[in-house]
């Protein structure tokens, strides 16, 4: 189909190359579409490379031949013939910075100006999760097309992405009657300024109409709607419901099984809401522990909400992690409410703290977007992503637009102020005050761990009954929840507000005994001189810590002040009296400002407007800065006193950490709690309770376990690795780990995911990693986004991950079949918080460091097996030299025996398991299959299981169907299907 293009005078462009760097890489293909005096035209260039092709590319690029780019064009063939098709025009390119670079490297002398339709589509519609051609062309546009990663073809999505874009931005502008808006914001912005890239294009053509552009989605998509049968529903037969296959295969969306467990679990809950009770459930992978308990809170929030008893129609749900968060609120939530027929009955939604989402106000009046054009953009996408209060949350902001418009550097300045916030009197439209205001009704409420220990919300919404998943990381993180924290870049930049920011805290001042008829005159120049006393003493103590040496190698230094190593010890008494000095110097600045407004406000006067709030917040904070650093001074057995040193000395961080965790978690976070569920997939340590127990101060709590839903130990081998070497041996260890990983990735075809306890080693494997892999179909990442790849099965991926891999990763079935975690995470003695644990509460290294460790493996080998058709090899690199972790693990993980081999051994043996592992799933599913739809039936159940088999022909008139396995074909009769003679 020939499609108009809303631009004229312009060249949609796309490249195709061997990979991601210009320097090692070649461009193999480009792709252009001509719009000249609006004709079209079209260009497709071959080009023969110098290297050997991944064979990855040839899977990404669909229909991409070697023989092909072997007959293509020489490199300058190439770059003329292209130079004499683009001639002047612009070229708009998706996410230009990639054309660029490469054009910058192989067509240094090609500079037609280039235009990027990813950033466009950023500024038009920044709360949009994905960016990439695929999802824009499913998302705004009626097209069903594959993105098919070829340059022409993408070449001509892209106009059309940029032709949606265009036509919705016009429309929407005419329905709020805002013609030009945009257009006049950007013109205004960029006064006396080089004009936007895009700046013309925004404006709409003379005689344009949208029925040239039939294809344009001008109304969003929110979800693709199940076809639903109706079905009625005794909701006060509560977990029985998950008997009754009618009500969970409704809409096919997915392959519902009846657990028992899921069952027992679900009892336990309402039980346990029932008693107002506090319980630890562990429940394996596997059980449907989510489904459990939403379960549980979904239809116990209903009920109550029909007998209007509101109080106890609110649960609020609190994770850990940013991935099960996004997962309740995306899809598990909204999918049970569907089967349910409750999805308009019951509120839901998800809260975080203030300092996570955008202010309104403090962007309008940031200075910090005046440097270049980048931050006028980066200002125009923040006021649009917050402007009409439906989006405005930061953490949600797309990451490829987070690093473009280099939005982590203005957080601080536009992100909401805890003290200085006012829901309740704020006029300016937000998407916090809306969700603030949402939360009196709301019946299920996803939050933070962290935002549970300090809830701020509390004037809106009770906490009458909490499900706390993911709940093994409050024995480490509540550490973190209830400690206080002095940074000094933090501070130096609290210390701008005295007179470099709009509104000053001294023009606030003035403006406040201005307000009650000047009683007072204020020194100006005294408090500058004060705050310039604070910064002197901060730099001070950083040079003192240069002179002193304190640095860990590449790493921050950190140390427990009272307990501290002989290179610290030595020097306790002058940074002490350095730490004094700041002290003191924050007090002077907090007293002067202090005594300011005591003296403008009588003793009985009460002032409810903003200069004084924020005046009164902004004192608070000094004094607050000073007590931390006092209370640092001060020898304490109940804390742990940590000196954290920036490796290059820009900053500092003291922190005061209580060690009586539990205390604090019975009164700051469940004391008006009625009923509290702890559950997660790893809490018994040593097989027991008790550790979790004591660590929370829930030692009267009721306990329940599930038993391992899988077959652990057939379905899986867990091995330490004889001849990988220590990790200590960096070089080595480097070496022979990037070696064994790229020879089980052939074995495997990828499918692998890595865990490091440190980032350096992580990238140091990587860069080793990637050598092996050139010219190869393996392909290496290491960030979470590359997480959905592995699904892929015509894409051999191995992701090297770091600590924030070892949970919230869900991948089941044949997309992942070998973790491996480079060492038995032990921490180190010299852990500061150990170190004051041991000192002052007697605990001996075991006890504290074997339940790290436990929960630390258990959820690596948890990422393995997710459903009974999983399968894979669990390997520990460096099992390190005490065996009786090793046994201890083996308990607690209710898997197979730890064996100790030869990396050797374990490569060759990899393909026999993983094959037999194949097998039986072959069969589990032909034991499923309708023998009338041998080949729907097997590959619906494949599909659902995202395993990678496929029948791929049942032919009755030879009696036989052929199934597939990557390489691997068998061919059965039908008789011995329909018999299940395998």
């Amino acid at each position: 189909m020939n499609y108009k293009s809303v631009l004229n005078n312009v060249v949609y462009l796309d490249i195709e190359t061997t990979g991601l760097d210009p320097l090692s890489s070649e461009i193999i293909e480009i792709g252009a579409i001509k719009i000249k005096d609006f004709i079209q035209s079209e260009i497709s260039i071959l080009i023969k490379p110098i290297k050997d092709v991944p064979k990855g590319i040839y899977h990404l690029c669909e229909g991409l031949r070697k023989e092909d780019l072997d007959n293509g064009y020489e490199l300058q063939e190439a770059k003329s013939i292209l130079k004499e098709f683009i001639e002047e025009l612009p070229l708009i390119c998706h996410n230009k910075s990639f054309e660029k670079s490469f054009f910058s490297y192989y067509f240094p002398d090609i500079n037609n100006n280039m235009l990027d339709s990813m950033e466009l589509a950023c500024i038009l519609e920044p709360n949009r999760k994905s960016y990439n051609i695929q999802d824009l062309l499913s998302e705004i546009t009626t097209i069903r097309e594959k993105e098919r990663h070829r340059g022409l073809s993408d070449s001509i999505h892209t106009m059309l992405i940029v032709n949606s874009l265009l036509c919705r931005l016009w429309q929407k502008e005419e329905e709020n009657n805002k013609v030009n808006a945009l257009y006049n914001d950007i013109k205004k912005l960029f006064n006396n300024r080089p004009s936007w890239e895009w700046e013309e294009y925004l404006l709409k053509p003379i005689m344009f109409d949208f029925i040239d552009y039939p294809y344009v989605l001008f109304k969003e998509r929110l979800f693709k709607p199940l076809r639903m049968n109706k079905i009625d529903i005794d909701y006060e037969r509560y977990e029985k419901l998950l008997r009754d296959n009618e009500i969970w295969n409704n809409g096919g969306d997915f392959k519902y099984q009846y657990r028992a467990d899921q069952e027992s679990i679900s009892l336990q809950i309402r039980n346990n809401y029932e008693k107002s009770k506090r319980i630890f459930i562990e429940a394996p992978t596997g059980s449907g522990k989510t489904f459990a308990y939403l379960l549980i809170a979904i239809i116990t929030a209903y009920l109550n909400k029909q007998n209007k008893n509101y109080e106890d129609s609110n649960f609020v749900i609190s994770t850990d992690t940013k991935e099960l968060q996004n997962q309740l609120i995306d899809k598990d939530i909204p999918n049970m409410l569907r089967k349910l027929n409750l999805y308009n009955k019951i509120n839901f939604g998800a809260m975080k703290g203030k300092g996570n989402y955008i202010c309104m106000e403090r962007l309008k009046k940031s200075k910090e977007f005046d440097n270049d054009d980048m931050s006028l953009l980066a200002f125009i996408f923040l006021k649009r992503y917050g402007e009409d209060g439906i989006s405005g949350d930061l953490e949600n902001i797309n990451f490829w637009a987070l690093n473009h418009f280099k939005i982590d550097k203005y957080k601080i300045h536009i992100n909401c102020d805890s003290e200085n916030c006012n829901l309740d009197r704020c006029k300016t439209t937000c998407y916090l005050k809306n969700r603030y205001n949402e939360l009196q009704k709301e019946n299920i409420t996803v939050v933070n761990h962290s935002l549970l220990a300090s809830w701020p919300y509390s004037e809106k919404r009770k906490i009458n009954h909490l499900i706390i998943d993911e709940a093994h990381n409050l024995m480490e993180k509540a550490y973190d929840f209830f400690s206080e924290e002095f940074n000094s870049f933090e501070f130096l930049e609290l210390l701008k507000q005295i007179n470099e920011t709009t509104p000053s805290i001294i023009f606030l001042l003035k403006r406040l005994n201005g307000l009650y008829n000047y009683k007072n005159h204020i020194d100006t120049d005294d408090i500058i001189n004060k705050s310039k006393d604070v910064e002197i003493n901060l730099a001070f103590i950083l040079n003192e810590f240069r002179r002193l040496g304190l640095k860990n190698g590449q790493y921050n230094f950190s140390d427990e002040f009272f307990n501290s190593e002989e290179i610290l010890k030595k020097s306790l008494s002058s940074i002490k009296e350095l730490l004094s000095n700041i002290k003191l110097s924050i007090y002077r600045l907090y007293k002067v400002l202090d005594d300011y407004m005591k003296s403008i406000l009588d003793e009985d006067e009460k002032d409810s407007g903003n200069e004084y709030r924020v005046l009164s917040n902004y004192v608070m904070k000094l004094r607050d800065s000073f007590e931390i650093i006092d209370n640092f001074l001060e020898f304490s057995k109940d804390y742990a006193k940590v000196l954290e040193i920036d490796k290059e000395y820009r900053y500092f961080i003291i922190k005061n950490i209580p060690l009586n965790i539990a205390k604090l978690i019975n009164e700051n976070m469940l004391k008006e709690v009625k009923s509290t569920v702890f559950i997660s997939a790893t809490l018994r340590i040593n097989n027991s309770f008790n550790e979790v127990k004591k660590i929370l101060g829930q030692q009267e709590a009721n306990t329940f376990f599930i038993k391992p839903v899988f077959n652990l130990k057939d379905r899986t081998k867990i091995f330490t690795v004889k001849d990988i070497g220590s990790y200590k041996n960096e070089d080595i260890f480097a070496n022979n780990t990037a070696k064994f990983i790229y020879e089980l990735a052939v074995k495997t075809k990828g499918h692998m995911l890595v865990l490091f306890s440190n980032n350096l080693r992580r990238q140091s494997v990587m860069n080793r990693l990637i050598q092996y892999a050139k010219g190869t179909a393996l392909e290496v990442y290491d960030n979470k986004k590359a997480i959905q790849y592995l699904k892929d099965k015509n894409r051999q991926v191995v992701i090297l991950g770091s600590k924030g891999f070892f949970e919230g990763i869900d991948i089941p079935g044949d997309s992942l079949n070998c973790v491996i975690i480079d060492k038995i995470p032990n921490i180190n003695p010299t852990d500061p918080l150990y170190k004051a644990l041991k000192a002052y509460t007697n605990i001996y290294y075991s006890g504290y460091n074997y339940p790290k460790v436990c929960i630390k493996v258990k959820q690596g080998y948890g990422r393995l097996v997710r459903s009974i058709y999983d399968y894979g090899y669990f390997i520990i690199l460096d099992g390190g030299t005490n065996s009786e972790t090793l046994r201890k693990l083996e308990g607690d993980l209710n898997g197979p025996r730890i064996n100790e081999k030869w990396s050797k051994e374990i490569v060759n043996n990899i393909s026999l398991d993983f094959n037999r592992w194949d097998e039986e799933n072959f069969n589990s599913i032909i034991k499923e299959i309708d023998i009338n739809k041998i080949k729907n039936s097997f590959n619906d159940i494949s599909f659902k299981m995202n395993l990678y088999w496929e029948c791929i022909e049942n032919d009755a008139m030879k009696e036989i169907s052929k199934f597939k396995n990557n390489e691997k074909i068998i061919e059965l009769k039908l008789q011995d299907i329909k018999n299940k003679k395998l």
